[in-house]
């Protein structure tokens, strides 16, 4: 059990290493806190959090800097309570103002197009990456399912969803089939998945489709990639990245001991960040630390992210992607008082 005291200079140390990104010693609190005792005491409760495993002693100095305990301590006990937050070289009134008076003039946007403008604010403030995610509960279905006979080695399947996306996708087939099988194994598809949702459609073409194609035609096909561009497409509406290259500088790379390609596929709409900003979550702003991902070597990274629901009951998260020594103090903040801005819109 950490005294208050403790508490505060847990706090100011993680505050001090996500300002100035160097280990912080005993003067160095004394000079940014309201702390009336000596150099001796504070660097007792250094100690002391040392030996709870909160912080981490530096080898090229005397200072300490947040362990991973220390992180979820801070964010755990932080979070409940931002509104109390004491915001130390954060931003300043004129900055918060201008950022609502932002979002005030635009709220004739659509959600999403309102959200992304929150996402510049968070990009432009921070220098990270952001996320929109729409989390509103929309199925989409299949309309219209078809196949345009190209030749009897070649077709291309159509799919039409109620949202009035069209897809289509060109199949290079190893079994030969007349004109007439394909209009029959059109007609039998679309009977088959109209009025589904994407979702059940996916899960039929690996199951139930192929035993249906053998039964009628002596045959399987794999036609899972149209449902799955679809599928894609449907995403690609309701998740958004802004400065999607901002963290590609050596320091994020060499730290994560990742490559380039594989930040920009972990950015880049996939299935594990999907995940992450979909995940419902505790209040209206939410730190995951990057050992949390699932993902390898991304566990110096950390994602925060802020869920609202709006006055026509859209249901959007933005998230914001960063070092895990990132100033969380001043961006959960920023985050509360974004999201608390668009929930009223």
């Amino acid at each position: 059990m950490l005294t208050p005291r403790q508490q505060q200079i847990l706090s100011l140390i993680v505050q001090l290493y996500g300002e100035q990104k160097e280990p912080v010693g005993s003067n160095t609190l004394l000079r940014h806190s309201v702390l009336t005792v000596s150099p001796a005491t504070i660097r007792n409760d250094m100690k002391a959090l040392e030996h709870e495993g909160l912080l981490i002693k530096a080898h090229t100095s005397s200072g300490r800097i947040p362990s991973k305990a220390g992180y979820h301590y801070y964010v755990n006990q932080l979070i409940p309570n931002y509104e109390q937050l004491e915001i130390i070289n954060s931003f300043d009134e004129s900055q918060i103002n201008g950022m609502i008076q932002e979002l005030l003039s635009k709220k004739h946007l659509d959600p999403v197009q309102l959200a992304q403008t929150a996402a510049d604010i968070l990009v432009s403030m921070t220098g990270y990456t952001a996320f929109v995610h729409d989390n509103t509960d929309m199925m989409v279905t299949i309309k219209e399912f078809r196949f345009v006979y190209l030749n009897d080695a070649q077709i291309i399947g159509v799919l039409l969803t109620d949202q009035g996306h069209v897809v289509n996708h060109l199949f290079d087939l190893d079994e030969r089939l007349t004109t007439d099988q394909v209009k029959q194994m059109s007609q039998l598809l679309h009977d088959e998945l109209k009025g589904l949702s994407l979702d059940e459609a996916k899960r039929r073409m690996k199951i139930t489709i192929p035993l249906l194609m053998q039964r009628h035609f002596g045959k399987q096909f794999d036609f899972l990639p149209l449902i799955t561009s679809a599928l894609n497409q449907a995403k690609g509406q309701r998740y958004l990245v802004v400065g999607k290259y901002n963290l590609l500088d050596s320091s994020v790379i060499r730290d994560n001991k990742l490559s380039l390609k594989d930040l920009l596929n972990f950015i880049d709409e996939s299935q594990e960040m999907d995940q992450l900003l979909a995940k419902p979550q505790r209040g209206s702003v939410e730190v995951i630390f990057g050992y949390d991902f699932g993902v390898e070597h991304l566990n110096k990274l950390s994602l925060i992210k802020g869920t609202y629901t709006d006055s026509q009951q859209n249901t959007m998260t933005i998230g914001l992607l960063g070092p895990h020594h990132m100033s969380y103090h001043r961006i959960i903040y920023l985050m509360n008082q974004l999201v608390t801005q668009l929930s009223k819109s």
